[in-house]
C-alpha cells in the first residue's frame, strides 16, 4: 500500500512539475505583452459573417488601435474574429512587417489537446496548456477587463469563474462585458428571478456584470474603468 501510494505521489509530482513548466514559461511570454490587456472569450463555433463575430472584429479592432493588446483562446469563431481586429490595427498602426509582428498586439492561449488546425492565423503569439485550470489562469491573470460573447459550456465557465474571483476579492472588480443582450438575457433574468430571491448571490455581485449590444458602449467602459487608475500595469490581481 505505501509503495503504491508513493508511486502515485511521484506520478502526481511529475505531471505537477511540468504544468508549473508551462505555467511559468507563459507567465514570461504574457509580460512582452503590453499593458493594458483585454481578454475576449466566445464560442468557436460563431460563424464568420455573424454579428457577433463582426462585433468582436470591430471591437477587438478599436482596441488595439488605442493601445489595448488582446487575449483570446486562440480558436476559430469568436476568437478568430477578435485576433483579426487587433491584426488589422496592427497593420494600420505600422505594427506589421509583411507577416512579422514589430510590436504584440495578440496572444491565444490554447490546450495542447488541440490540433494546431484549430489556432486561427492571426496570432502574434500562441501558448500551448496542458490543463483547462491552467488555460484559464493565463487568461486571467494579466487583463484589466474581460468581453464575453455568446458561446457554449466552456465560455460560461469562463464567464462564472471571472465573476467569482471578483466577488471573493481574488482581483480587483474590473468590467464583465457581456455582448448581445438577446443571447445572455435569460441567464441575468434567472440570476435576478431565481438566485438573488433566493439568497445565492446578492444584488451587488450582478452590478459587475454590464449587458450591452453596442461595441462603443463596451469600449467606453473599459476606457472609463482605465482612465480610473494611475497605471493600468499595477491592475494585476494579488495572489
Amino acid at each position: 500500500m505505501l509503495i503504491k501510494r508513493i508511486k502515485e505521489y511521484l506520478k502526481f509530482l511529475k505531471s505537477w512539475s511540468l504544468t508549473s513548466a508551462r505555467v511559468l514559461w507563459g507567465m514570461w511570454k504574457l509580460t512582452k505583452l503590453p499593458q493594458p490587456a483585454i481578454t475576449i472569450f466566445g464560442g468557436n463555433g460563431a460563424k464568420v459573417e455573424s454579428d457577433d463575430s463582426n462585433k468582436a472584429y470591430d471591437l477587438a479592432k478599436k482596441l488595439t488601435l488605442n493601445g489595448y493588446s488582446v487575449i483570446t483562446g486562440g480558436g476559430y469563431g469568436i476568437m478568430r474574429a477578435a485576433n483579426k481586429g487587433s491584426y488589422e490595427a496592427a497593420k494600420e498602426m505600422g505594427f506589421l512587417n509583411g507577416g512579422d509582428y514589430k510590436k504584440m498586439t495578440s496572444l491565444g492561449i490554447t490546450l495542447t489537446c488541440f490540433s494546431h488546425e484549430n489556432l486561427n492565423p492571426y496570432l502574434h503569439e500562441k501558448l500551448f496548456m496542458r490543463h483547462f485550470f491552467s488555460r484559464k489562469l493565463l487568461l486571467v491573470r494579466y487583463s484589466i477587463g474581460f468581453i464575453i460573447f455568446p458561446g457554449g459550456f466552456g465560455t460560461m465557465d469562463e464567464l462564472f469563474e471571472i465573476i467569482t474571483l471578483e466577488q471573493c476579492s481574488r482581483m480587483p472588480q474590473m468590467p464583465i462585458i457581456l455582448i448581445n443582450k438577446s443571447y445572455w438575457g435569460p441567464i441575468i433574468d434567472w440570476l435576478e428571478g431565481t438566485a438573488l430571491k433566493q439568497n445565492f448571490i446578492q444584488e451587488k455581485h450582478l452590478d459587475i456584470i454590464s449587458v450591452t449590444d453596442s461595441v462603443k458602449e463596451a469600449f467606453n467602459i473599459i476606457e472609463k474603468y482605465c482612465k480610473n487608475k494611475t497605471d493600468p500595469k499595477n491592475l494585476l490581481y494579488e495572489k
